[in-house]
């Protein structure tokens, strides 16, 4: 949930899949399910990052997924505004990544 709340996904890339059972789970969540199933500390306490720049996903997208979480449910009491108004413009501005792709079919036309 949390990724797909920001947009931090790759469309047909990591967003594409037949199946997707922790998709609608903030990363909080996942974290105790995998806890819960006695998975190893070092993946379950591993911050999440892309595994490419070396930065975490939360400092990558300037926010931390607890904020977004709380933005999401609008317990925003006591956030700093200006917060909650970029986790607000992200949410936002990556709508279009969790539509399908609705491409127009062009048929050539028949000729006799």
């Amino acid at each position: 949930m949390s990724e797909r709340l920001a947009g931090y996904f790759t469309l047909w890339g990591d967003g594409a899949g037949d199946f997707a059972p922790l998709a609608n789970l903030y990363v909080d969540e996942v974290v105790e399910l995998g806890k819960s199933l006695g998975l190893p500390a070092e993946l379950c306490d591993k911050a999440p990052s892309d595994g490419m720049s070396g930065k975490t996903d939360e400092d990558n997208l300037g926010f931390t997924y607890a904020d977004l979480r709380a933005v999401a449910e609008g317990k925003t009491d006591g956030m700093d505004a200006g917060k909650v108004e970029i986790i607000k413009k992200r949410i936002d501005g990556m709508a279009f990544k969790k539509k399908l792709l609705n491409l127009p079919c062009f048929l050539p036309s028949i000729r006799k």
